[in-house]
């Protein structure tokens, strides 16, 4: 399972940004080339506290909104904007809570939430989470204290710097993904042995259970940023390295989770095709999607999967002949059957088992056998629809 998490650094056309992602979303046409139909979001930031032009909801550091608002609403709406890339571009300083309140009042008026959170900036960004002293997003007793306001908001997974070099997490066993996992430990435990920044996760874990400062327990997540630190900028550029070959069928071969870091809107050309090597990269990931050997999806819905797959718990029993699945979980969240899209059960009768939530049967699809021989039972995955 395969997403790109974009962080919204250095998108400065609104045209741009909207026709990447119609290319990368639709089949429709676009000065990127023919639509690549796959499912893909992007982030987005409510303040610009430079002097620059990059899009945000909000005009600078002020309340009133932006021509990318409306945009940002629809693609709220849509899942195409799943990412809040903290609360603002504050590489000079100057976040305090008060810059919180009306964004996120902003979300709650529109009936909008934004899943996914990811960390920006230089240390002057006090917003950010995390333990280091000058991420203060979770420090009650800093004016950059904002955490209690984004857990109400219904934000439920966090990124506070972990990056990977290992192409899969939560993998199965294979060769190839335990030697990465053995290079990578012993980088750690040389070269960065007395770093303090937030390093891999020597378990190999996508979710990790973390508490921050405040108390609140939150679930973390890492990224993968390249297999051999080849990767430099994490920009447009540097995703065609990223999208190779290499790393692609690495990530199959694995059977696990990998959620990209990039800016892919950084040196993003705008009206014309993209640099060679990345279309590549991409019309690579669309081939790899088409031929089912990757589910490609936004940030929230991979990591909603993985989080599902990890708290749900089943029953199973005979019943005149056909087998019943009955699912609860041990998250206090209500389940929904919405939430369980793509949940996938082996069976050694697939066409003769059904599933039920909270004593409903829930309309399930029956798979061919794969390459494991067995024939499976899932939950149908519903596409988004890209609004624009």
């Amino acid at each position: 399972m395969f997403a790109i998490c974009s962080d919204l650094d250095h998108a400065v056309s609104l045209t741009a940004y909207l026709e990447f992602l119609k290319y990368l979303n639709t089949d429709i046409d676009t000065c990127y080339g023919t639509g690549l139909g796959l499912e893909v979001s992007n982030s987005c930031w409510f303040y610009n506290g430079e002097n620059d032009q990059q899009l945000s909801y909000f005009k600078g550091t002020t309340t009133e909104e932006s021509t990318f608002a409306p945009v940002c609403r629809d693609l709220w709406t849509s899942g195409h904007i799943d990412t809040l890339h903290s609360y603002g571009n504050f590489n000079l300083g100057g976040f305090d809570r008060s810059f919180a309140e009306p964004a996120l009042e902003a979300l709650t008026r529109h009936g909008a939430t934004l899943p996914v959170w990811v960390n920006h900036g230089n240390d002057q960004n006090h917003q950010k989470l995390g333990l280091l002293p000058e991420f203060q997003g979770a420090k009650p007793d800093k004016n950059a204290y904002h955490y209690d306001l984004l857990k109400e908001s219904g934000t439920r997974f966090f990124w506070m710097g972990r990056t990977t070099h290992v192409a899969g997490q939560d993998a199965q066993f294979n060769l190839s993904n335990q030697v990465q996992q053995q290079l990578q430990k012993l980088i750690l435990a040389t070269k960065y042995r007395n770093t303090e920044r937030p390093l891999p996760d020597p378990e190999n874990r996508l979710l990790l259970e973390t508490t921050l400062e405040d108390g609140h327990e939150i679930l973390e997540f890492q990224r993968f940023i390249s297999r051999f630190g080849e990767v430099k900028k994490t920009d447009l550029f540097d995703l065609a390295l990223q999208l190779s070959q290499q790393n692609l069928k690495a990530l199959v071969k694995s059977e696990g989770f990998m959620v990209l870091y990039t800016h892919m809107n950084e040196n993003l050309p705008q009206s014309q095709p993209l640099p060679l090597e990345v279309s590549q990269g991409f019309q690579r990931l669309a081939r790899f999607a088409r031929e089912k050997s990757l589910l490609v999806t936004t940030s929230s819905r991979l990591l909603n999967y993985a989080d599902l797959t990890k708290k749900l718990i089943w029953k199973t029993r005979i019943k005149g002949g056909s087998t019943e699945i009955s699912l609860t979980q041990s998250d206090p969240r209500p389940l929904k059957v919405a939430d369980l899209q793509g949940l996938t059960f082996y069976c050694d009768t697939p066409e003769k088992t059904v599933l039920f939530l909270n004593d409903k049967q829930i309309t399930t699809d029956v798979n061919p056998t794969d390459h494991t021989g067995r024939g499976s039972l899932s939950v149908p995955w519903q596409a988004l629809e890209y609004p624009f």
